[in-house]
């Protein structure tokens, strides 16, 4: 939320978020003097220097039932889920120095991702 602000601090925004605790916190930021951990200042800190509006719409992550701001959602995962796996690649890779194959297979990411993982490691190339 603060990073959407952030990057356009003066328009009208409408953020959905599948965390209902971000989605409770900024409403509870809306008043003064709520702020009891450094999350909720930085949220209270965004949203006073606010100039347009702001709508925060939670949306259950976990629900079967499609509708549109679901689909969504369902986009924006798909579309980091290859982040989230190849940093757990290289992860797994630093610890255990698995070959690019094995690391494809294990996190269903492209060859060339686990090939170029491999091919950074400091201690694979000795």
């Amino acid at each position: 939320v603060a990073l959407a602000c952030g990057l356009l601090p003066e328009e009208n925004l409408n953020i959905v978020a599948d965390s209902i605790f971000v989605a409770k916190l900024c409403l509870a930021t809306s008043g003064p003097g709520v702020s009891v951990s450094t999350v909720a200042t930085m949220l209270e800190e965004v949203l006073y220097s606010w100039k347009g509006t702001i709508s925060v719409i939670h949306v259950n992550s976990h629900n079967s039932i499609k509708g549109f701001c679901q689909i969504g959602n369902d986009k924006a995962d798909a579309s980091t889920k290859g982040v989230w796996m190849l940093k757990e690649a290289r992860q797994l890779h630093e610890s255990l120095h698995i070959g690019a194959k094995a690391l494809a297979k294990k996190y269903v990411i492209s060859t060339a991702d686990v090939k170029h993982v491999v091919a950074t490691c400091p201690h694979c190339q000795k």
